[in-house]
Parts: C-alpha cells; sequence; structure tokens
C-alpha cells in the first residue's frame, strides 16, 4: 500500500498540486514533497490520512500534518476519527500482534488545533479523558487550549476537572491549567485552588495561579444553564 501512495505524491508533484518545490539548493534538499502539497491537494491528502493500512503509518503521519498545516476545514471529520486511532486495535501482522503507534493521534489532536474548528472539541475532551498514553492527553488538551473559549462546555470541563483531580503527572497538570485559563469558566476556580494547594511542583501552582487571573468572572458559567 505504501507504494500506492508514494505514487500518488509523485502524481501531485507532476500535476503541479504540489507548490514551490522546484529549484532547490542545499538547504532545502531535505524538504519533504508531501509538505510542499498545496490546497488543490487536499483531497488526496485526506484519502491517505484515511488509511488503516499498518504499512502507511508513515505517509499516514505526514498526510495529517499537512492537512493542519493547509487548515483543512473539510478534513476534520477524518482528523476527529484519526484522534482514536489505534487506541483500542491490535492487529495480527505476520502472525505478530502489533499496536498501532500513538503518534497518529498526537498528531492529529495536533492538526485539529490548527484547523481550530469548535467541531472538534468534544472529541479532543473524550480523547484526553479516555487515552491510556499521557503524550496523547497532553497533545489533546494543548489542542482544547489552544481553541479557548469555543471549548467552553460542560462537557470538555467535566472531563478536564476530573484528569485535573486524578492525575499526578506535572506536565499534564501543567497543560490542563493553560486550557482551564484560556477556555475561561470562572468554574474552574476551585479545581485550579486546588493544585495550587496541592503536591504538583512549583511551576505548576504558578501556572494554576496564572490561569485564576484569567477567568471571566464577568461571564456565566456553561454549569448556570439549566439543562
Amino acid at each position: 500500500m505504501k507504494g500506492k501512495w508514494l505514487g500518488m505524491i509523485i502524481a501531485l508533484l507532476i500535476a503541479g498540486v504540489v507548490t514551490g518545490y522546484g529549484a532547490h539548493n542545499v538547504t532545502t534538499d531535505a524538504i519533504d514533497p508531501i509538505d510542499t502539497i498545496g490546497p488543490e491537494g487536499i483531497p488526496k491528502l485526506m484519502e491517505v490520512a484515511k488509511s488503516q493500512d499498518f504499512d502507511d503509518l508513515e505517509i499516514k503521519i505526514k498526510a495529517i500534518q499537512r492537512l493542519g498545516k493547509l487548515k483543512a476545514v473539510e478534513a476534520v471529520p477524518i482528523l476527529i476519527d484519526a484522534l482514536g486511532y489505534g487506541s483500542e486495535t491490535i492487529i495480527l501482522v505476520g502472525g505478530t500482534k502489533k499496536e498501532y503507534p500513538w503518534k497518529v493521534r498526537v498528531v492529529a489532536a495536533l492538526a485539529l488545533a490548527e484547523i481550530g474548528s469548535a467541531e472538534a472539541v468534544d472529541a479532543l475532551a473524550v480523547r484526553a479523558f479516555e487515552d491510556e498514553e499521557v503524550t496523547v492527553k497532553k497533545a489533546a488538551v494543548q489542542a482544547l487550549a489552544s481553541l479557548g473559549p469555543k471549548a467552553k462546555t460542560k462537557k470538555v470541563l467535566t472531563y478536564l476537572y476530573d484528569i485535573l483531580e486524578k492525575t499526578k503527572d506535572n506536565g499534564l497538570a501543567y497543560d490542563i491549567c493553560i486550557a482551564l485559563g484560556k477556555i475561561g469558566d470562572k468554574s474552574a476556580f476551585v479545581h485550579l485552588l486546588r493544585v495550587t494547594q496541592g503536591g504538583f511542583l512549583t511551576v505548576v501552582k504558578e501556572k494554576a495561579e496564572e490561569a485564576i487571573k484569567s477567568l471571566k468572572w464577568q461571564e456565566g458559567s456553561v454549569f448556570d444553564e439549566k439543562k
């Protein structure tokens, strides 16, 4: 399958969908062709990003990253699917069990952050809550932080509060504090206050204090809504 997708990239080069890939010097020789694909190549990138073949992982990851750089809003549903890629699946390859790498889920979260669509907030919250890989959790939380007020929903905040209450990982707690500050819902106050009084590193406590100052006290909380 890998040859199929490499062939597709070459075809895009020939068709002129790839931009800025002509005369080059020593400093640009290392540029990956997929990183120069322009907006016209988005449909093909989406097709590559949907691949479920284990042998296509490297190019799948690159396609997802490129979709993020291109801010391809039309790819959001595919990237949301990629958020859960391999999180529960173990496949047999040549009689040997192999797990899909978590990096696919990380780059999907970061691509969604670059695109900035509110459509992804619930899926990102679920991934932060459910994933067993802390690197994936952090990427999902960082994506929510980048979405800021767009991520101001009961579901997102409930998941973030629960993670913050349970985690002992300073890096994850740090990222959640940033996210809560950027989302700005005043209901985060008590949770951030607990961080400042808990057993986290000083840098995490300082970030929690900073986040508290960013809360929007003049605005209503999503938890005030009667739904």
